[in-house]
């Protein structure tokens, strides 16, 4: 595969974000470096590739640039369709609202060839806002990949997990993912739907292969954050989200540690015993909870939304739930054997 950088936009109804989305990656300054742009439209109701073909047809060469569409809803599907449309060897996601700064081709293109062992490499993200910033927001940005994703100021970091925005991988990982046959038990975010976690899914996946995960203060880019989404509503909604997530993510933690299946000696099927355990948290938080839902920058009451996401996905997967072990226990056991 040749050396260089495939840049990958994922976009669902992104028209309105995209002409600066793309403006500052036309903007790079680079040196001697391959790059391209790939558009991925991910099932658009709105003029998104239209939008992307009138500005990089203006602007740059075709060879520099592609717009692909994937139908299939959701974000994983979409950078996977990204990856595959690649021709370069280091991917960069960018999503429709990152605004990278001019040097961030260069640099990441950089760090990966100077250090092998990194997989994946994430950045740090500045707020920008459309409209006011809210009181609360400082408190909850990472949420919105947004600020340091270590407390260390070192140039080079290593971490378990980066958020996706931004973040740079190496095309060799996702060749392992596919020589593992690797299927992603999260869809990511689709369409309106906040459930995430794909990146961090990604991550664990890399850790199992033995790659090291790595973050940079001095890798930035500025993430706009769009009016509809800086209100309390949308927040409660994204940390619903975060508890559908979470089921399967503390499913790979647990894994990580040991191969061992849980569920031995219960007395009801491993996701009603955890359905009950979680039912018996939720009660803590009743009634008083109830009083302060629309309470903005109260953390007890985004905890509660995340237990309520939690318990949501376990009754969607039921006995599914014993099977997402499983699933775990044989991705790594692949990984050893193709790591060995």
């Amino acid at each position: 595969m040749k050396q260089g950088l495939s840049v990958i936009v994922c976009c669902y109804n992104s028209a309105g974000r995209l002409p600066q989305t793309l403006k500052h990656l036309l903007a790079q300054k680079t040196t001697g470096l391959s790059w391209e742009i790939i558009v991925v439209d991910n099932a658009s109701t709105d003029n998104t590739t239209e939008t992307a073909n009138n500005i990089l047809s203006a602007a740059t060469t075709a060879d520099k640039y592609k717009i692909v569409n994937e139908p299939e809803p959701g974000l994983s599907s979409a950078r996977k369709k990204g990856y595959l449309t690649a021709q370069y060897d280091l991917l960069l996601f960018c999503d429709d609202d990152n605004w990278m700064d001019e040097n961030y081709f260069e640099l990441s293109n950089s760090i990966m060839r100077s250090n092998p062992e990194i997989g994946i490499l994430g950045g740090k993200g500045e707020a920008v806002f459309e409209k006011s910033k809210p009181a609360w927001f400082d408190t909850y940005q990472l949420n919105f990949a947004v600020g340091a994703q270590s407390n260390s100021d070192e140039p080079l970091t290593i971490v378990k997990t980066v958020y996706g925005a931004g973040f740079v991988v190496r095309m060799e990982l996702f060749r392992k993912f596919d020589a593992i046959e690797f299927e992603s038990l999260l869809s990511d975010r689709k369409g309106n739907q906040l459930i995430s976690g794909g990146d961090t899914e990604t991550c664990c996946v890399a850790l199992m292969i033995v790659y090291k995960i790595t973050y940079s203060p001095k890798l930035k880019f500025k993430h706009l954050m769009t009016e509809g989404r800086m209100n309390w509503a949308y927040l409660k909604k994204l940390y619903f989200g975060f508890g559908r997530s979470r089921m399967y993510i503390q499913a790979y933690e647990r894994i990580e540690t040991s191969d061992e299946l849980p569920g031995k000696n219960l007395n009801y099927p491993l996701w009603l015993d955890k359905y009950i355990n979680k039912m018996k948290e939720l009660r803590h938080f009743l009634p008083g909870i109830l009083f302060k839902l629309n309470r903005e920058g109260d953390d007890e009451v985004l905890r509660y939304e995340a237990l309520r996401g939690e318990l949501f996905e376990l009754k969607v997967l039921k006995n599914n739930y014993a099977e997402i072990f499983k699933k775990i226990v044989a991705t790594k056991q692949k990984a050893a054997k193709l790591k060995n």
